[in-house]
């Protein structure tokens, strides 16, 4: 029987080594905690991850932070009510109807002040009564437009009515983008959508012999991308996260009747398993470098109060000055409350109308 050969002292000590940063590396992986954030798939994954993930776990080498991906708020909702019993989803990013949705159903805990000392330095506005999830970042709804194919940039929410544009529009208005879309319209024919939505409903009627396809799948901005479609409603932010992304193709524009600012939140879900890491990491995300460094590679409106934007990140984030002036500010409250039934009224009296 042949002896197996002998390692030599150097050899030994290399196999030594590498066992030892394997045993190690296994120990700290096992010792970690994980923090599982659910959160917006595309490019906005990709950015909250370099600035805010990897940003709290270098301050936080203990803790590993796993993102969970959704398409929109709407499939979010369905995984915290899926997981109500066995919640596996620390902090939850939603648009902030949903996170009021999210808040009745008692699928979200109440934030702690004295765990999130940012929230002081946020806006009224960041924490509306009956909602217990953060304002993290805002957004504003805007044309997309594919630049290859208009050589002159819509300026106007009218024109999706521009004949010249038939079969070449996507109106993706069965999610939020109706629901904010239908107030701002509601005010361009002088109405209050509190009173009645009819007016937006109305004008929305009028873009839709010129719609292509109100289903934009997987999304507006890929049928813009291929030269689809030439014109669609989307968000801003995304918008400009792809364009940059894309150089050439594709571009954002907020109409100069002004905007809808949407607005993204944190959530902490009810029995987080995370427990209060999960609030130290909300208060991370709030917090005046991370908000700026956000703003300037995704091109949301911070909440915290101290950052102060470029002019040229301002304009490319809420329009013009008189623009952003016109933007409209929402009663989420009520939005919120009426938000499957603005859905069904554009399913039935616009698309199927």
């Amino acid at each position: 029987m042949t002896a197996p050969p002998l390692l030599d002292r150097r050899g030994f000590l290399l196999g030594g080594t590498a066992a030892g940063v394997t045993l190690a590396a296994s120990t700290r992986a096992d010792t970690m905690t994980v923090l599982t954030v659910a959160g917006f798939a595309g490019p906005f994954q990709s950015i909250f991850r370099s600035v805010v993930m990897e940003t709290f776990e270098r301050k936080r080498p203990d803790v590993r932070v796993v993102y969970r991906p959704a398409m929109n708020s709407a499939q979010m909702l369905a995984m915290l009510r899926l997981e109500r019993q066995a919640p596996q989803i620390d902090v939850a990013i939603t648009d902030i109807s949903i996170s009021f949705l999210a808040t009745a159903e008692n699928l979200l805990a109440p934030l702690a002040p004295a765990a999130i000392p940012n929230l002081a330095v946020l806006p009224k506005w960041a924490q509306p009564e009956g909602m217990r999830g953060v304002a993290f970042s805002t957004d504003s709804l805007a044309l997309l437009y594919d630049t290859r194919g208009l050589k002159t940039p819509p300026q106007s929410w009218l024109d999706l009515a521009n004949p010249d544009l038939a079969d070449q529009i996507c109106l993706p208005v069965e999610d939020t983008r109706g629901v904010v879309l239908l107030p701002l319209l509601t005010r361009m024919q002088g109405g209050d959508y509190r009173q009645n939505i009819e007016p937006g409903l109305a004008l929305m009627r009028r873009f839709a012999p010129l719609v292509a396809t109100w289903n934009a799948q997987p999304d507006l901005y890929t049928l813009l991308l291929a030269g689809t479609v030439a014109l669609g409603v989307g968000w801003n932010g995304r918008g400009r996260m792809i364009a940059q992304a894309n150089p050439g193709t594709l571009s954002a524009v907020i109409p100069r009747e002004g905007s809808v600012a949407q607005i993204n939140t944190l959530n902490l879900t009810a029995r987080a398993p995370a427990g209060d890491l999960a609030q130290a990491f909300i208060d991370h995300a709030l917090s005046e470098d991370v908000q700026a460094a956000f703003a300037a590679k995704a091109y949301y409106g911070p909440v915290n109060s101290q950052v102060i934007l470029p002019d040229a990140l301002k304009l490319a984030i809420s329009g013009p000055p008189d623009v952003a002036a016109k933007a409209m500010q929402l009663d989420w409250r009520f939005v919120s409350a009426h938000y499957s039934e603005w859905v069904r009224r554009i399913q039935r009296e616009v698309i199927s109308g």
